[in-house]
């Protein structure tokens, strides 16, 4: 195969919402403990996250494009040897990093992968330069995840690959076949909030195309009355 093997791992409240207040509630922490140890288990070379969690994490802070800078055609690869990677979908070049190494309490330490299209401006993909974050462009127009997985595979060596959220980059990479398995952690709360971000959520700038068939491959009880289940990707309908 030449792309990772590529993992959706996510926790969630019983009614498939993933954002909310429900994460700050004692019933669901210690499954939210669970998820973080089953995630450093997987032993994966790299966490991808969405744009909206990835600008959580780093307090909503604004990039400052770098107008004066021309940047090469292609690729940057500022390292590819990182023990562990933290790649960000950014197609439209919207955060503000301060260093090529994601730093968050709690985590390991991780050099920054940023996935880009031919479309992201040129200045954004300056400013990253100078601030040593690697980034792939994947796409003319929108995001081609296939082809963003095998970059990641051949130009950082990343075999096993985790996607962490959000809703809509779950089922971006999911619609478009590079998804493998989903690793769903249920906590013991519900949400209810109509406007919180679900598992999967499809993207109206992508075409509507059909469903997605999992095969239950394992169910597992964990502490706080949690609930893991697993399954592979048995097909995905386009």
């Amino acid at each position: 195969m030449n792309r990772p093997y590529t993992i959706c791992h996510i926790l969630s409240a019983l009614d498939g919402k993933i954002t909310g207040e429900f994460m700050e509630m004692e019933s669901a922490r210690s499954v939210s403990e669970e998820y973080g140890r089953i995630r450093t288990e997987y032993q994966a070379d790299a966490w991808l996250y969405g744009t909206i969690t990835t600008k959580e994490f780093t307090g909503w802070r604004k990039p400052e494009p770098d107008f004066g800078t021309e940047v090469p055609d292609g690729d940057f690869v500022a390292e590819k040897q990182a023990p562990l990677y933290y790649v960000s979908v950014d197609v439209q070049g919207e955060i503000g990093w301060e260093s090529g190494t994601f730093h968050k309490a709690g985590r390991p330490d991780a050099h920054v992968i940023e996935v880009l299209t031919e479309k992201t401006p040129a200045a954004y993909r300056a400013y990253l330069c100078k601030h040593g974050v690697s980034y792939i462009l994947a796409g003319s127009e929108g995001l081609d995840s296939k082809l963003a997985v095998e970059k990641l595979h051949q130009l950082f060596g990343i075999n096993r690959l985790l996607i962490c959220g959000g809703g809509t980059v779950n089922w971006t990479f999911l619609q478009q076949g590079v998804v493998d398995e989903l690793s769903l952690l249920i906590a013991p709360v519900a949400d209810g909030n109509p406007d919180s971000v679900t598992v999967f959520e499809r993207s109206p700038l992508l075409p509507a195309g059909g469903p997605a068939v999992f095969q239950l491959k394992n169910i597992e009880r964990l502490r706080g009355d949690g609930v893991r289940l697993v399954y592979t990707v048995r097909k995905v309908i386009r």
